[in-house]
């Protein structure tokens, strides 16, 4: 495609404050990155958190980049195309959808964002719209589609890799999917342009303040998935009523509300949760659905409403929800039970937030009459507001918490946990700390006893600790397995 079509494409022009060079060559590709430029290809610089994309100009252009855009004027001397724009992201954005031919208007897609349970209503929409046909979903364990997987490092991608996804899937005969839609990427355009049929807010919690820095960030981000302006393809926006946030969410197209409250269109009139599973009624805009899940907690409760509202605004017929919802029967490092071959039970979670650790802790309690351990960390290089309030829920929700690393990242993982332990109140002694997260793993697997509920928290199904900029290999689930032999 000719640069200077691309430039005149819809949306894309009004991000254009000057072009300097009359040239107009081929793009063949687009590059954020300039280790990914190429032959003809288009360079976007943009100046980063942790890095400026200006500094990799003339390792882009000897790969063969032909044009730069930027919100900054060309540089003296500048001897290629150079595009300077108002808002860098929202102009890649718009020219990856235009580079890519508008690849999300060819599909029905379902955008999820929320604090928690993002991930596993992505599985469960996945699981209903996947029964007989191709479908994508998109978010923290990668994207996925019949078979076929794209890595990702982020919940969200880049825009350039989610259209380029997006235009591989409708070539592969695909017409529907899901993706979780975080935050991050909502307030950096990663989305911007993309076309949500269906947009679903899961809940709001505390997190994500290192970047966003006040709650009312937080929320004007997510509220975007539910504006026009932003998401053009908007039609229906699926709420979580019992969410103070909805209240301010203000969201446009049709609503369709779920929650335990009377005034919920999806509520449950009835439901039953066992260790195996949860069945239950759900009044859904009225007219009644009987359906059974293998997931159990109130927090699957509000995410399979949430499932069921956006397929339902999908025109998906009921046998077939039903249908997905009782066949997901996990997802990965969601409340995952690990086979250890004992007469106690191990669970990895995601947790990471003060909510869901209140949640998948309340949940585990539930399950046993016997004690329950818990094993967490908190990040490094992420809010670090959230760290008290973890150590206040932990010693209070289990009956003995070991305090332990998570990813530290470039932080000191001893600074982390003072800050952990600074919200256990004094006169609480049911914790140790034990830096090291392989041996805290191995430590708990020594005291648990026969019907007792140990929940490993904060990393989920991640394969690594991240530690000064250095990925080890770690899996939660192989190490309690390892630690489990060795006793």
């Amino acid at each position: 495609m000719r640069l200077s079509s691309l430039l005149s494409a819809e949306g894309v022009g009004a991000f254009v404050t000057d072009v300097a060079d009359a040239g107009d060559p081929e793009i063949e590709s687009l590059a954020y990155d300039s280790r990914r430029a190429g032959a003809e290809s288009l360079f976007f610089a943009i100046q980063g958190f942790r890095s400026d994309g200006h500094l990799y100009l003339d390792q882009a252009l000897k790969r063969g980049a032909v044009a730069v855009a930027s919100e900054r004027p060309a540089p003296d001397g500048c001897g290629y195309v150079w595009i300077q724009v108002s808002c860098i992201r929202r102009f890649m954005a718009s020219v990856a959808d235009n580079f890519f031919g508008h690849p999300s208007s060819k599909l029905r897609l379902v955008g999820i964002t929320g604090t928690n349970g993002k991930t596993t209503t992505a599985f469960l929409v996945h699981a209903i719209m996947s029964q007989g046909e191709p479908s994508l979903v998109m978010g923290t364990l990668g994207a996925r589609l019949d078979g076929r997987s794209w890595p990702s490092e982020r919940t969200t991608p880049e825009s350039i890799d989610i259209q380029a996804i997006l235009k591989q899937a409708t070539e592969a005969g695909c017409d529907r999917g899901v993706m979780e839609v975080s935050s991050h990427s909502l307030a950096l355009n990663r989305v911007f342009g993309c076309r949500f049929p269906v947009a679903v807010f899961t809940n709001l919690t505390q997190d994500h303040l290192d970047f966003h820095r006040t709650r009312e960030n937080y929320l004007r981000s997510k509220r975007l998935l539910f504006q026009s302006e932003y998401n053009p393809g908007l039609v229906w926006s699926v709420i979580n009523h019992d969410d103070p946030a909805s209240r301010r969410l203000r969201p446009e197209g049709e609503a369709v509300t779920f929650g335990m409250t009377p005034e919920a269109q999806i509520r449950p009139l009835r439901r039953k949760t066992t260790v195996d599973g949860t069945r239950l009624e759900l009044q859904c805009r009225g007219r009644r659905l009987s359906l059974s899940s293998p997931l159990v907690g109130d927090h699957n409760l509000y995410n399979i409403m949430a499932a069921v509202a956006a397929c339902h605004a999908l025109g998906i017929p009921d046998r077939q929800i039903c249908s997905g919802i009782s066949g997901l029967d996990r997802v990965p490092g969601r409340f995952e039970k690990v086979d250890v071959d004992r007469d106690y039970t191990v669970v990895v979670d995601y947790a990471h937030t003060p909510d869901a650790l209140e949640n998948v802790l309340r949940l585990a309690r539930g399950l046993t009459s016997n004690r329950v351990f818990c094993v967490f960390g908190c990040g490094g290089d992420r809010d670090a507001s959230k760290r008290p309030q973890m150590g206040e829920i932990a010693t209070r929700r289990s009956d003995w918490t070991i305090l332990t690393t998570d990813n530290p990242r470039s932080e000191d993982p001893e600074v982390i946990l003072r800050q952990i332990r600074a919200g256990i109140p004094p006169e609480r002694n049911n914790f140790e700390t034990i830096t090291d997260r392989r041996e805290a793993i191995g430590r708990v697997v020594e005291l648990a006893r026969t019907g007792d509920l140990v929940l490993v928290a904060g990393k989920g199904q991640e394969t690594y600790q991240e530690i000064q900029g250095i990925r080890i290999p770690f899996d939660d689930r192989e190490v309690v397995r390892n630690s489990v032999c060795l006793d």
